[in-house]
C-alpha cells in the first residue's frame, strides 16, 4: 500500500462525513450478510450478532449527525440564489428536507438517552419522510442536469460537420466521461431511494433487499467522499 493511499486514508477517516459513510457500509453490509446466512439456515447465534452490530452501528450514526442540521440549512441559504429555478428549488429544497433529517435523528438519539420524552417511532417516521424527499429532490436536480448537460453535447456535435453520424448512446458516454460525478449520484440516489420508501411503509423490501441498496448507495457514497471529482 503506497503513502499516498494511506495519507488519503487517513485524511479520510479523519473527516467526520468519512466516518459515517464507512460506518453506513457496515451496517448494510452486516443486514445483508445476516439476512443471506438466516436464509441458509446458519448459527441463530453468529445472526444475532450481526443484528446487533447492524442495530449498534445504526445509533452510532445518530452521533455522527449531530450539528448537521445547521450545516444543511447554511447550505440552503446559498443555494437560494442559484439562478437556475430548477437547480434553486431542487437543491434548496433538498437541503432544508436533510436538515430536518438530521434533526429528527438529534431528537431520536436524545429520547433514546432519555434526555427528553418523545416517542422514537414517531420521530424515526418523520425522519424517514425527510429522507424520502431529499432523495426525490436530488434526483430531479440529478436527472435534470444530466438531461442539460446531454442537449449541450448534442447541440456541440450538430456544430461539428465531423460528428453529424452521432447516437444517443455517444453521446451519454461523451457526457458520462466528463461529468462522472453526475451518473455516480445518480446511482447513488437510484438505490438510496429505497430505504426511505420502505421505512416509510410504503413498500415492503426484504432485509436483503434493504441491506444490499444500502451497501451500495453507501459505497458510492464513499466514494464521492474519497474522491473529490466524483463528488457532485
Amino acid at each position: 500500500m503506497s503513502d499516498d493511499v494511506i495519507a488519503t486514508f487517513v485524511k479520510y477517516s479523519n473527516q467526520t462525513s468519512g466516518q459515517d459513510k464507512l460506518c453506513r457500509v457496515l451496517q448494510y453490509s452486516s443486514q445483508l450478510i445476516w439476512w443471506y446466512l438466516e436464509r441458509q439456515g446458519l448459527s441463530s447465534d453468529y445472526i444475532q450478532k450481526l443484528k446487533q452490530l447492524q442495530s449498534s452501528l445504526s445509533l452510532a450514526r445518530k452521533y455522527f449527525s449531530l450539528g448537521r442540521s445547521v450545516e444543511h440549512m447554511r447550505g440552503a441559504a446559498v443555494s437560494i440564489h442559484i439562478n437556475d429555478p430548477i437547480l434553486r428549488y431542487s437543491i434548496t429544497l433538498s437541503r432544508i428536507s436533510s436538515a430536518f433529517q438530521f434533526l429528527c435523528d438529534n431528537f431520536y438519539l436524545f429520547s433514546k438517552l432519555g434526555l427528553i420524552r418523545l416517542e422514537p417511532e414517531n420521530l424515526s417516521a418523520l425522519s424517514s419522510k425527510c429522507w424520502l424527499y431529499a432523495d426525490l429532490l436530488n434526483l430531479i436536480r440529478v436527472c435534470y442536469e444530466i438531461r442539460h448537460d446531454i442537449n449541450e453535447q448534442i447541440d456541440r456535435q450538430e456544430s461539428n460537420l465531423k460528428n453529424l453520424d452521432h447516437n444517443f448512446y455517444s453521446t451519454c458516454k461523451c457526457v458520462m466521461a466528463r461529468r462522472p460525478d453526475l451518473f455516480l449520484d445518480l446511482m447513488k440516489n437510484a438505490t438510496d431511494i429505497w430505504l426511505p420508501v420502505h421505512a416509510s411503509g410504503l413498500t415492503n423490501l426484504s432485509p436483503g433487499t434493504v441491506g444490499f441498496c444500502g451497501t451500495v448507495s453507501s459505497v458510492l457514497g464513499v466514494v464521492a467522499v474519497w474522491r473529490k471529482s466524483r463528488k457532485l
